[in-house]
């Protein structure tokens, strides 16, 4: 099998984007909301749906769907 740079490149940016967005999605950040510690994986959950969208690589694809899945 032949790659072309252009795929590699395609396919190391997408599993970098998933890998960051999947840390934050099992550890999240937290934010003080009325007096109240609150965490915002609901926000990279969301953040991370968007994405899907723009992926390419069908293993990013599969691996960011599952973590969404095991936070839903």
């Amino acid at each position: 099998m032949v790659y072309k740079m252009k795929d590699i490149k395609e396919t190391l940016e997408d599993m970098s984007i998933v890998l960051s967005l999947a840390s934050h999605i099992d550890e999240p950040c937290t934010a003080q909301v009325d007096g109240r510690t609150e965490n915002i994986r609901p926000f990279y959950i969301k953040m991370a749906k968007d994405m899907l969208l723009k992926l390419t690589n069908p293993y990013a694809i599969e691996f960011l769907e599952s973590k969404i899945a095991e936070y839903e």
